[in-house]
């Protein structure tokens, strides 16, 4: 088994500790899972009225159960591991055989009036095929891995913004040296490596500040929110 598998596995078990301890722990929740599993054996044992008992304790079991958010997540979770599963490593379909790479190179200013753009949750993203004015990146992706590239980029002086809101995947960030950085990350588990130094994320939110950062004349601001999956930021 993979590691990536064995990750999946891990990450389902203990979201599915977390949401047993979450109804043990809700009152309401909790009378009506027990009120609906009553109400599925009775529906088991008796002949009369038993086609009303089944599906009362049906409808209670599931709804206790899927009133939680946990849910939900591992239902989705389970999804992307399905469609990796049927559609193979090297199936263009797979989300976690895309990465997105961004290479960000800068021009001339130039009007932004009536423009528009967007970033696929899925899929390829290439930023830097052609010349463009640095604007700050905000980005949601399900599931893939991403990669920006700062290296040969001139950041205006100032603060310069990074936004990566992510379900799974991994994520580097290349930084150009003498450039100050703050991170802020918030993963459910992961890790958060900066300039090879390593950090485990589970269930937190981390801040990081560079050595040069009160010193350095440009600052580039990284923010990411990611579910499952480590984020790296190296200097380059």
């Amino acid at each position: 088994m993979s590691r990536r598998w064995q990750l999946f596995w891990l990450t389902e078990a203990a979201m599915f500790f977390v949401l047993c301890f979450q109804i043990v722990t809700n009152p309401p929740v909790l009378v009506g899972v027990i009120f609906g599993v009553v109400a599925l054996v009775i529906g088991t044992k008796v002949h009369r009225l038993q086609t009303f008992w089944l599906t009362v304790g049906g409808i209670s079991v599931v709804v206790s159960v899927f009133v939680n958010p946990m849910v939900w997540i591992m239902l989705f979770l389970a999804a992307c591991a399905s469609l990796k599963l049927f559609t193979g490593q090297n199936s263009s379909l797979g989300p976690w055989a895309r990465k997105h790479f961004m290479a960000v190179t800068t021009r001339q200013p130039q009007s932004k009036a009536g423009t528009m753009h967007s970033h696929p949750w899925f899929g390829d993203t290439n930023i830097g095929q052609t010349q463009f004015e640095w604007d700050d990146i905000n980005m949601t992706v399900a599931a893939g891995d991403t990669i920006i590239d700062l290296g040969n980029t001139l950041l205006p002086k100032g603060e310069n913004v990074v936004v990566i809101r992510k379900g799974f995947g991994k994520t580097r960030i290349l930084v150009p040296v003498g450039v100050g950085v703050a991170i802020d990350h918030s993963a459910m588990i992961g890790t958060l490596s900066v300039n090879g130094e390593e950090v485990p994320m589970k269930n937190e939110t981390r801040k990081y500040f560079s050595e040069d950062y009160d010193d350095a004349s440009r600052h580039i601001h990284i923010l990411t929110n990611v579910l499952v999956g480590d984020v790296e930021v190296l200097a380059v």
